[in-house]
């Protein structure tokens, strides 16, 4: 019997055992060898075999470990973006948020996106009125051509003023009289109109402003040019209607293309142009770009939604106005200072208008303007007759012991102390006065009147002009110095008295003042500021 495909067959005759599919011929009586080598060609191909089992095995297992480690991955991923998606919100912030899901029928992704709902009904855009309501009134950047125009103007209107007919009475005099009060409003209101008049007439008119762009440092200098003709070249293939080909279209490629090139390259080098901008401000010695340059390259820190549990800009500025508040402390044992009704005689003490327009001249420029947008460019573009006036104007409310209202009243603005701080916590803001041009000009003429009657302490560096923190820390270097070459012990204490404007007692500074030679109607009017100055609220915060 035979067997081929499992089917048995009978033997052929001679007992030789054929099997289909096999070059050898085995008898019916023999076993076969199995286990013996055939030849060098049988051997190859089992060799090759083997290999090839072995092949499959080991691309089996690597199959299957990229397989597990795929698993493993998509494991870790899952569980990752279930708690690495979150977001963070300030506690001024969280009391907007309605709801926060996560959204599952994302596919896109290997991460849920997280859907926040916020009540934006409670979320007001915190502004400054006091910005808005000056337009054209500050100063900024004006051309030569603005500022003759804004002179002439000045000059024709100021030159009109002259010393009010009801005050003759009372030029070389104290006064007390209510209605000349009025007056002196009037005319302080004349003043500040004429500038502001002349100022939005002198004013270039803007058309819009981008200030959400962000700004890139040195596109003027690298970018501006093929910004222009990238545009030119889009305006002639718009003319073109739009080709798809052509010279033209080509021309507008190539534009966009180099446009968007510097563009890049400008974006990637942004605190590199920086420095060298500022550098090159410094070696030229322009000390008024440099110090624009550098505000405009600080970050600014973003508003908050809100401040002090407040959103709405009346709120914060009433919680500002209560933090900041400051009671005058008060002393019972101290001589009475007199005001316009007790004050009366004849007063000596007269402002001239070279004393004023030195003062205007010294002024620094650039500083904040007050509540009404003028500073000290408006006074020094005025003209001749502006000295002239403001000396009969402050001499004025020297002999009545009044200032106007308009004139005494400040803008406090909320400063932050700790830009990476928590914007939402009031106690990171401190307070700073922003008073009008002209107090600070009345202030300047007082303070050269107290120069010539107090004698002030040399070791007093504050408020001196000429003087500063740096001289302070070279007297102490040098008293260390002295001291150690002669190895004696050196000891140093150091006070920092928190508030301690808040703390003058006013009634005692005023009876030290009236000890002294100071002009009585002097003392008085410094009184008369202090107890009449009002501030305004503002919530623009910087």
């Amino acid at each position: 019997m035979s067997y081929v495909e499992g089917v048995a067959q009978p033997s052929p005759p001679g007992g030789v055992l054929k099997i289909l599919g096999s070059g050898n011929n085995i008898r019916a009586e023999q076993t076969p060898r199995v286990n013996v080598p055939q030849s060098v060609d049988g051997e190859r191909r089992e060799t090759v075999g083997a290999r090839l089992n072995l092949g499959a095995v080991v691309a089996l297992g690597a199959f299957g470990a990229i397989v597990f480690l795929v698993a493993i991955i998509t494991t870790i991923v899952i569980l990752v973006r279930r708690w690495l998606d979150h977001c963070i919100v300030t506690e001024a912030a969280r009391k907007t948020v309605r709801n926060v899901k996560v959204d599952y029928d994302v596919y896109w992704s290997d991460h849920l996106p997280l859907v926040m709902e916020c009540d934006l009904d409670k979320v007001e855009i915190v502004c400054d009125s006091v910005t808005s309501r000056n337009e054209g009134v500050v100063w900024g950047e004006r051309e030569a051509a603005q500022v003759e125009l804004y002179q002439a103007i000045c000059h024709s209107k100021l030159k009109l003023l002259d010393f009010p007919a009801e005050l003759t009475s009372c030029a070389d005099r104290l006064c007390s009289e209510s209605n000349h009060k009025l007056v002196l409003d009037n005319m302080h209101s004349y003043i500040v109109n004429t500038l502001t008049e002349a100022a939005k007439k002198s004013s270039k008119k803007t058309q819009g402003k981008h200030c959400s762009q962000r700004q890139v440092a040195g596109w003027n200098r690298y970018v501006a040019h093929a910004h222009r003709d990238a545009r030119d070249k889009f305006q002639i293939w718009v003319s073109a209607n739009r080709p798809k080909m052509g010279p033209v279209y080509r021309d507008m490629c190539e534009a966009r293309k180099l446009f968007k090139s510097k563009l890049k390259w400008c974006q990637d080098r942004q605190e590199q142009i920086k420095s060298d901008i500022l550098a090159s401000n410094r070696t030229a010695k322009d000390f008024k770009a440099f110090w624009k340059n550098t505000n405009k390259f600080n970050k600014k820190p973003g508003v908050p939604v809100s401040v002090g549990g407040e959103s709405d800009r009346k709120a914060i500025a009433d919680n500002f106005s209560r933090l900041f508040a400051v009671s005058p402390l008060l002393s019972s044992n101290v001589s009475e200072v007199g005001d316009a009704e007790t004050v009366m005689g004849e007063c000596s003490l007269r402002f001239t208008a070279s004393e004023v327009d030195k003062i205007i001249k010294d002024m620094q420029r650039g500083k904040s303007p007050g509540h009404d947008g003028l500073s000290i460019e408006h006074l020094k573009y005025a003209g001749v007759h502006l000295p002239r006036v403001l000396a009969m104007f402050f001499t004025l409310c020297m002999r009545h012991t009044y200032l106007p209202q308009q004139l005494t009243s400040l803008v406090v603005i909320p400063l932050v102390k700790n830009k990476t701080g928590d914007l939402s916590d009031m106690g990171n803001y401190r307070p700073i006065s922003l008073a009008t041009v002209l107090a600070k000009v009345l202030d300047s003429l007082i303070t050269v009147q107290l120069c010539k009657h107090i004698k002030i302490h040399d070791a007093q560096f504050g408020f001196r002009p000429g003087l500063s923190t740096e001289s302070a820390i070279l007297c102490v270097k040098q008293a260390v110095k002295y001291y150690k070459d002669r190895n004696t012990p050196i000891y140093a204490c150091f006070l920092d008295l928190s508030k301690a404007f808040d703390l003058v007692v006013y009634d005692i500074l005023w009876d030290k003042l009236q000890k002294t030679n100071l002009p009585r109607e002097c003392v008085a009017l410094l009184k008369y500021w202090y107890n009449s100055q009002t501030d305004e609220k503002s919530t623009k915060m910087r």
